[in-house]
C-alpha cells in the first residue's frame, strides 16, 4: 500500500510551496505532474483489485444468504409435515451457511471500506493531476518571467536611465539641434539687420529731389546775377 502513501504525500503538497527555493522550478513542476500520473498509473490496478474483491464477496454474501433462507424454508416444511429427522438435518445446513454469512459480512463490511478509501484516494489524485496540468504552463510561464525580472535588476547591461544611455544621448542631440537653428535663424537675422543698414546709408549720400530743385534754382540764380553785371 505504499504507493497509496505516496498519493497522500502528492495530494497534500501545493504545486507553489514546491517550487520555493528549488533551483529549478520548471524542471520540479514537471517531475511533479509526472510522479502524478505515474503514481496514479500503479494505483488503478490496486484499486480495481479491492472493487473486484468487493463484488466477489459480495456476491458469495448473496449466494450463502440464500442457502440459508433455503436451509430455513427446508426445516419449516420438514416440521410441518412431521419429518424430524429432514427438519434437523436442515437446522443443521442452516446453521453452517449461518456462519458462513456472518464472516463474510464482517469481510464485505471491511472489503467495502477498503474499496471506498481507495477510490477516493485515486479520485482524489485525479482531481489534483487535472489541476497540476492546468496550472503547469501558467506556473511555469510565471517562473521564466520571475528569472527575466532577475536578470534585468542584476545584470551588468541592465537598462539605466542616465546621461549615458541611449534616451539621455537622444536627449543631448536634440537639444544640439534645436540650438543650431537657434542659432541660424540669429545669423539670418542678423544678415537682414546689416543690409538694411547698408541699405539706408547708400540713400543718404544720393541727393533727392528737393536738393536738386534747389540746386538748379540756385544756378539760375547766379545766372542771372552775372548777366545785371
Amino acid at each position: 500500500m505504499s504507493i497509496f502513501k505516496r498519493i497522500q504525500d502528492i495530494i497534500s503538497a501545493n504545486l507553489n510551496d514546491l517550487v520555493a527555493g528549488y533551483e529549478n522550478p520548471e524542471q520540479l513542476l514537471r517531475q511533479a505532474v509526472g510522479e502524478m500520473e505515474d503514481a496514479i498509473h500503479k494505483a488503478r490496478p490496486d484499486v480495481a483489485k479491492a472493487m473486484a474483491n468487493e463484488k466477489t464477496i459480495s456476491r458469495e454474501l448473496s449466494a450463502n444468504s440464500s442457502q440459508y433462507s433455503t436451509w430455513e424454508d427446508r426445516a419449516h416444511s420438514a416440521v410441518e409435515s412431521g419429518d424430524d429427522k429432514l427438519a434437523r438435518k436442515a437446522l443443521e445446513r442452516k446453521r453452517e451457511y449461518e456462519k458462513i454469512v456472518a464472516a463474510l459480512r464482517d469481510q464485505h463490511v471491511a472489503a467495502q471500506e477498503a474499496s471506498q478509501m481507495l477510490r477516493r484516494q485515486l479520485e482524489a489524485m485525479e482531481a489534483k493531476l487535472a489541476d497540476a496540468q492546468r496550472r503547469l504552463s501558467t506556473l511555469v510561464a510565471r517562473n521564466r518571467a520571475a528569472e527575466i525580472r532577475t536578470k534585468m535588476a542584476t545584470s551588468e547591461v541592465a537598462v539605466k536611465l542616465d546621461e549615458n544611455d541611449a534616451f539621455a544621448k537622444f536627449d543631448r542631440l536634440s537639444k544640439k539641434v534645436e540650438m543650431a537653428e537657434a542659432e541660424a535663424e540669429a545669423m539670418a537675422e542678423l544678415a537682414r539687420d546689416r543690409k538694411s543698414t547698408e541699405s539706408s546709408g547708400f540713400e543718404a549720400d544720393e541727393p533727392n529731389s528737393s536738393d536738386l530743385d534747389i540746386d538748379a534754382e540756385l544756378a539760375a540764380l547766379k545766372k542771372g546775377m552775372k548777366g545785371q553785371k
